[in-house]
């Protein structure tokens, strides 16, 4: 009889705590990113290179590094704001070594269809 008390006693205990643990997660907050496109001066090794590089320069994070081309290399700077992408895009430039320009990727969305006046 102690036993069975005992065992519903922890039951009672850890049964809200695995409730909280597997409830729905809300989604992490977003961070402030700026998509940037790189023009290297020179060949790299990969794309793993060029973001370290471009992190030490631009003094802040940097994630999704890919090589789009030869010498050309997109990923996004993680800023606090566009002020601070501006600024770190501006060093990463200062570096003539390094890059030979810094170009910040705006998205462009295209239409499914064309409109009926385009398509005619």
């Amino acid at each position: 009889m102690c036993v069975a008390s005992w065992h519903r006693g922890i039951s009672c205990i850890a049964l809200p705590l695995l409730v909280a643990c597997a409830g729905p997660k809300s989604p992490p907050p977003s961070e402030p990113f700026q998509r940037v496109l790189v023009y290297t001066a020179h060949e790299w090794p990969g794309p793993f290179e060029v973001a370290d590089r471009t992190a030490r320069l631009a003094g802040v994070p940097v994630r999704d590094a890919v090589q789009i081309a030869p010498h050309r290399y997109r990923m996004s700077l993680l800023c606090a704001d566009t002020d601070a992408c501006r600024a770190a895009m501006n060093r990463i430039t200062a570096d003539r070594t390094f890059a030979l320009g810094v170009d910040a990727e705006g998205r462009v969305q295209i239409p499914a269809k064309p409109s009926r006046e385009a398509a005619r």
